[in-house]
This record gives structure tokens, sequence and C-alpha cells, in this order.
């Protein structure tokens, strides 16, 4: 792995995010459950260069009763100079003590990250993410959407009988914007099928409980 100095949040975050206890109560109060969406997040040349570089990976269909989309294998073992960057980025101590502080979590010091594909017709189903271990849901948004044609990342309400209802928020896809969410037994989310040709491209993944 590239090596990453202690200046690396300032090389790939937007400065108004560099002190993430400023945002550790909007996330704990957020509802339907803690999230946050960090708009303009990375900085739009680390994000320009990560889409190019994400072009060059390959992308498997994957389709199943729950799902309709394209995603790469893991990028923790690409040879992308790029993504490795930003991959090292990602597990360094200082991108895990500022998520840290950002959630009031406790992390290890690896995530799961992939790179995801939504073209026309795809979609997620509502589902909750609950898998051993997983504490946060998170996407690097690489490219722009508008609501009304689909892909975005719908939040749901629990009712009194435990099971989803209605959507409380909808995060619709903006580049450089970073969205996530604390996974538990009612994050209940899903994408809206995309129903334009067009491409709603996004890293994500999951951090883990320690």
């Amino acid at each position: 792995m590239l090596f990453i100095a202690k200046y690396v949040l300032k090389e790939f975050i937007d400065p108004e995010y560099l002190q993430p206890e400023k945002f550790k109560k909007e996330f704990l109060n957020n509802k339907p459950f803690p999230y946050l969406e960090l708009k303009c997040f990375l900085k739009e040349n680390r994000a320009i260069e990560l889409l190019k570089a994400l072009s060059q990976e390959k992308f498997f269909n994957k389709e199943a009763d729950l799902f309709k989309f394209s995603q790469t294998n893991d990028l923790g073992k690409t040879q992308n100079k790029v993504i490795k960057e930003f991959v090292q980025f990602l597990y360094s101590k200082e991108f895990i003590d500022f998520m840290q502080k950002l959630t009031g979590f406790k992390f290890k010091n690896k995530a799961d990250i992939a790179g995801t594909l939504y073209q026309n017709t795809d979609y997620l189903l509502c589902h909750d993410d609950e898998l051993e271990g997983r504490k946060i849901a998170y996407l690097f948004y690489l490219t722009n959407m508008e609501e009304k044609k689909g892909g975005s990342l719908n939040l749901l309400e629990s009712g009194v009988d435990g099971n989803p209802s209605g959507i409380l928020k909808k995060i619709v896809p903006k580049f450089c914007t970073l969205a996530f969410f604390e996974v538990s037994p009612i994050s209940f989310h899903e994408v809206e099928e995309v129903i334009v040709d067009e491409q709603r491209i996004a890293i994500g993944g999951w951090f883990y409980s320690l």
C-alpha cells in the first residue's frame, strides 16, 4: 500500500469537514435512524481522478429478487494506483479517527469497499443491511442524479410492528458527496429504480464495529 502521511484528511476532504465533532449531534439526532449527507465532502480533483480510475475496473452484473445493479470486486485488491491511494486513505488511522469522532462509534481499521453502478432499470429493494459486525454503511457518490430520474437512496421509518413504512428521507446522489448511516435492525433503506439512460456510480461498503 502507498504511504499516507498525517495530512491525509486535508488531501482528500473539503476543509469544511475537518472538525468532525461539529456534525456528531446532527448524525445522532437524524431520523429515521442516524445518518449524514455531507455534500462536497471529497475534493473535486480527487473525485474526478477516482471516477476515471473506476472506469478502468471491471463491473459484474448482480441480480436477484432484491436487487439489480453492477459491482466491482473488492477494491482493496486493485492494482490501480489512484484507487489504491483512496483505499489507503479510507483505512488510515486519520480517517478512522475522523469517523469515530463523527459518529461516537469505534471501528476496526479496515472496511469493505467496492464500486457500484446502477443503470436504467437497476434497483435495490428495501432491506436493513444487518450482518454481523457491520456498524456504518457508506457511499461516496461520483456522479449526479436528478430525483425524477431515480437512483435516490431512500431511508424508511419503521412502524409500530417493526416493519418498514414510509420514506422519511431521500438522498439524491450528488458528485463528491459522502452519505452514511448506522446499520441496525431498523436501518431500512432502498435505492430507487433508475428510469433513464444514465449511470449512478459510487464507491461504498461498510465499517465494522471494533
